[in-house]
């Protein structure tokens, strides 16, 4: 279900972004539209579309992420959104990332379920639309009122037909680091070129140690945090294998081989960079280190494999930073993760046609170059986008920025958080089963194997719960 519709649109539709065009309206109406009342033969379902008068309440569940969204979204979003709808009030729900999905599922099981939300948790889109819990937008769509959203990024949300969510950002991933503590390494690091083949994950083990030093003391500096993914089944990519790669035309993950020596020698590269290598924290320290704050922004982490939104914190702290392309893996690709991130109304809102104003006021032009100012975070907007670049030419090079940002996005694949049903599980199993490998230097070969059964009950379990 997942790769056919989204994977190729991606591609265009980030393409269209990163052409800065904007050329496709997608308003229907010319872009005169009152936001929130399709009317006439499109009027929206579930509401006239026409302000009544009554004041009503709507909810947004947000994940914290070190307090920049957090401070927008009460600070900016909510304050500006109320003042030009005075008859709807808006309540923001906040709580950490990891605690996102069982807030998600209790508020579902209880009747509340929360009006707008992205995937901002450890599931994402495909999850909540196989359990039926997003509305179709296509009738509100008339109303639709920013051409600089481009129809083919429009339509990475577009199912079947049915408009499933409007992408509010769209982030790469790529390797930041900390220029200073490079500097004082004396160390100069090569602006490669996206794809390079001389750019191999061994000459980036030779970086990675010409910052690293104190393995193990409080004084450390590691010279890398894979920030991605969070577990060992994204490791594997350019090594040739998508563990996930059944799943995407379904959404469901019905069998997995974890023994797959492909992914066996990923998991090992990536444990010797602890144990052997001692360029990068078990991830019981890297735990600790952050909860000291970002690692990049601390000093303690040289370079860390992470999306784009890390750029929010540098622009707050003035973090002098460069990038670099993923490395080329033995297979001989580079695979950046992909997050578009939509906004959704749920299917069982109560207020939708209020719900639809705050999405459409969230994604509009005025509050999508407000958000990437405020917040640093890269927009969906392609004029936005723009300004994203600008605002950091004090801190890093931007030329070079935008080419391996580009790059990354052209040949990147979206995070299959986003992509399979029951991921929030997965998650949970994968991070506890693979603690024996990462924590303990365990055989990665003989852990995946006793995982392999218990894994496969859980993918049984995903797709019996779902009733598909």
């Amino acid at each position: 279900m997942a790769k056919k519709w989204m994977s190729m649109a991606i591609v265009l539709c980030i393409g269209a972004v990163l052409a800065l065009s904007g050329c496709s309206s997608n308003t229907g109406n010319g872009g005169n539209a009152d936001t929130g009342n399709a009317g006439g033969a499109n009027e929206p379902a579930g509401g006239n579309g026409k302000d009544d008068g009554k004041k009503v309440t709507i909810t947004l569940l947000n994940a914290q992420d070190n307090g920049i969204r957090d401070k927008f979204l009460p600070d900016v979003v909510k304050k500006k959104f109320e003042a030009a709808n005075p008859n709807i009030k808006l309540e923001i729900i906040s709580v950490p990332y990891d605690q996102f999905d069982s807030k998600m599922n209790t508020m579902v099981a209880g009747g509340t379920p929360p009006d707008v939300w992205s995937h901002w948790g450890q599931s994402g889109f495909v999850d909540y639309n196989v359990r039926d819990m997003v509305l179709d937008l296509t009738p509100y769509m008339a109303t639709f009122d920013n051409p600089n959203i481009s129809q083919s990024t429009l339509d990475i949300y577009k199912i079947d037909g049915k408009q499933k969510g409007i992408p509010l950002n769209i982030y790469s991933s790529m390797i930041f680091y900390n220029k200073e503590l490079f500097d004082k390494a004396g160390v100069t690091v090569p602006n490669y070129k996206p794809g390079d083949p001389a750019w191999t994950w061994d000459k980036f083990v030779e970086l990675a140690k010409s910052v690293s030093k104190d393995y193990g003391k409080p004084s450390a500096v590691y010279g890398f945090t894979y920030g991605m993914g969070e577990h060992l089944l994204t490791y594997s990519w350019d090594w040739g294998l998508d563990v996930f790669d059944p799943a995407y035309a379904t959404g469901f993950l019905d069998k997995a081989d974890l023994t797959d020596p492909k992914l066996v020698d990923a998991t090992a590269f990536f444990q010797n960079l602890i144990f052997k290598d001692k360029i990068m924290p078990t991830k019981a320290v890297e735990e600790s280190i952050g909860k000291i704050g970002d690692p990049l922004l601390t000093g303690k982490v040289a370079m860390s494999l992470v999306g784009s939104w890390v750029m929010g914190g540098f622009k707050d702290t003035n973090l002098k930073f460069g990038v670099l392309p993923l490395p080329t893996g033995p297979a001989g690709t580079s695979t950046p993760f992909i997050y578009a991130d939509p906004l959704m109304i749920s299917s069982k809102s109560k207020n939708p046609d209020a719900a639809w104003k705050l999405v459409q006021f969230m994604t509009s032009p005025e509050m999508q170059l407000e958000m990437t100012k405020t917040t640093g975070y890269p927009p969906s907007d392609s004029v936005a986008y723009e300004e994203w670049f600008k605002q950091y030419a004090d801190l890093t090079d931007t030329a070079y920025l935008e080419e391996v940002n580009t790059a990354a996005i052209e040949k990147g694949k979206e995070s299959p958080n986003h992509l399979i049903a029951g991921y929030g599980d997965i998650t949970s199993f994968m991070l506890n089963e693979q603690q024996a490998i990462f924590n303990k230097e365990q055989d990665p070969a003989a852990v995946l194997k006793e995982m392999n059964p218990k894994f496969q009950k859980l993918l049984d379990e995903i797709k019996q719960k779902s009733g598909k």
